[in-house]
């Protein structure tokens, strides 16, 4: 494995092992995420962000794709429903409304 590390990002480093070794960038880039995950307080959260990001890529045709996709994602999170900006300015969510069924045996007599 290279010289890179989770505590500092030199994009010359990285991109030379993208170019040289592709599979090796992949395991890099996965080792550092996890254990930046790992490390965090709210790991399980962004655990599942994490797999949404991975989600994402997959099914992108290209890395332009992905970029896109992941860019959509963000700015839903910020600017969607429920979003950072809407929370920051006070507006509350919009509320949905269900019918509650009641899941106890009527019986019949």
């Amino acid at each position: 494995m290279s010289g890179i590390s989770n505590r500092s990002f030199v994009f010359d480093e990285w991109k030379k092992l993208a170019e040289t070794n592709p599979k090796a960038f992949e395991f890099t880039r996965r080792k550092v995420i996890d254990d930046l995950i790992n490390e965090a307080r709210a790991s399980e959260r962004l655990k599942c962000l994490q797999w949404r990001i991975d989600v994402e890529r997959e099914r992108a045709a290209s890395p332009l794709s992905a970029c896109v996709r992941l860019s959509n994602m963000m700015l839903n999170s910020l600017y969607g429903d429920g979003g950072l900006a809407k929370t920051l300015n006070g507006t509350p969510r919009s509320k949905a409304s269900a019918e509650v069924v009641s899941l106890k045996k009527q019986r019949t007599e």
